[in-house]
């Protein structure tokens, strides 16, 4: 295993009993997310720093806010990347109003694409660009598959509003990654639309790219590494950001196995699915760092900042929905 990938999956076990011992009345599941947001950063957390913008956020919204829940703890470790943590807040919350005000409706996934938006416009000129953006590639969304798409598909809304990716071209991509995948390995769903979408964000021919997420999920398999449904986010990154299939599955292998030993991480600590999304994730982060740095060629034009953006969503959406999916069990 690679010197580097090894140190960023010791910060993150490091990060997660930071975490765990700090807030134990959070929930295990975002700690586990919030601990692999900071390794991928290479940042060690720091508990005092957090716990100031979860009260932060915790003092500027109603119990019944979507920013609480998961999403506080979440944004609260986003926020720790700001240089002013209440000044970027208050841009979240000034663009989440204007969200609504645009016709998108409350939902636990609005705030992540109101931040998605305020991490890339810089003025209010460009916030209603990109809202506007938004609000296109949704409609486009909606009209293509009106019965899947929901309020979960905000963020990636989002994610494709920040690029400049022509609309109607890239919602033709999309549907036909969509078409190809769901003709040769996919039934139909949600988490296949969204995989679709993130795979648009590429430069490759639309065959290409499905070819290659479909050797990656069967490989995934193969390895006793299955990725369900809700991590085809996260394939889809991984897609986009390598083109030697069978190293990266060699490296998820490792990467898994390493990670299976550790403390927190093992078979009665953490659902199988939820530690393949964060192996996933953090092998994306560390191709992603090694093409900005220019150590890997691979040609992505102008897509690698959407594909930054959307490495760290496909992460935050999965923590949302097996946040969500964890309280209604228990429930």
């Amino acid at each position: 295993m690679d010197e580097i990938l090894k140190k960023k999956i010791d910060l993150m076990v490091e990060n997660f009993h930071r975490l765990k011992n700090d807030f134990i009345w959070e929930e295990r599941l975002v700690k586990h997310f919030a601990a692999m947001i900071h390794a991928n950063n290479n940042k060690v957390v720091n508990t005092n720093e957090i716990r100031k913008t979860v009260d932060y956020i915790k003092e500027k919204t109603s119990t019944f806010s979507y920013f609480r829940g998961a999403n506080k703890f979440i944004i609260a470790n986003l926020l720790t990347f700001e240089e002013d943590y209440e000044d970027m807040f208050k841009k979240i919350e000034n663009i989440y109003g204007k969200l609504k005000e645009s016709g998108f409706k409350r939902s636990e996934y609005l705030p992540l694409a109101a931040y998605t938006i305020a991490k890339e416009a810089s003025d209010d000129s460009q916030i209603a660009y990109r809202i506007e953006r938004m609000s296109l590639f949704y409609e486009s969304m909606k009209k293509n598959h009106w019965w899947l798409t929901s309020s979960d598909d905000y963020v990636l809304a989002a994610v494709l509003a920040n690029t400049d990716l022509d609309v109607n071209e890239t919602t033709n991509k999309i549907e036909e990654c969509y078409g190809i995948l769901k003709d040769k390995a996919f039934s139909a769903s949600n988490d296949l639309q969204t995989l679709s979408h993130i795979l648009a964000l590429g430069d490759e021919d639309s065959n290409k790219k499905v070819n290659k997420a479909i050797t990656l999920y069967e490989g995934l398999k193969n390895i006793k590494c299955k990725v369900r449904y809700s991590g085809l986010s996260s394939l889809g990154v991984l897609t986009l950001i390598t083109d030697d299939t069978s190293k990266i599955l060699k490296e998820v292998k490792e990467v898994y196995d390493y990670i299976y030993e550790k403390d927190g991480y093992g078979f009665w600590s953490l659902d199988k699915n939820i530690r393949i999304i964060l192996v996933l994730n953090l092998i994306s982060a560390y191709y992603v760092d090694a093409i900005k740095d220019e150590v890997l060629e691979i040609t992505l034009a102008n897509s690698i900042n959407a594909i930054l953006i959307a490495q760290e969503q496909a992460a935050m959406m999965a923590c949302i929905a097996a946040s969500a999916a964890a309280s209604s069990a228990s429930n």
